[in-house]
């Protein structure tokens, strides 16, 4: 049953990723990096070490696109309203 769990949490994560584009992309891909290695911490105990420092970058990649995506405003016009 558990497999069948991880295996939709990394459907959802590629169809997440997949519908993104520039900074979203990386938020996206730096946020899965940690739900989707999280299970292989114990399948190989050895790993969890290396596991959890990718995990970390994952999620500073994370943190660092969304301080972005906050901080510059998108490239966006309203197309039917004349300036």
């Amino acid at each position: 049953m558990n497999v069948f769990i991880y295996g939709y949490m990394c459907w959802l994560g590629f169809w997440f990723i997949r519908g993104t584009e520039g900074r979203e992309r990386f938020f996206m891909v730096g946020w899965f990096a940690g739900v989707v290695l999280w299970p292989l911490k114990m399948l190989r105990p050895e790993w969890a070490v290396a596991m959890r420092h990718i995990s970390a970058l994952g999620l500073a990649v994370a943190l660092l696109a969304a301080v972005a995506l906050l901080l510059v405003p998108p490239d966006v016009a309203d197309r039917d309203c004349p300036n």
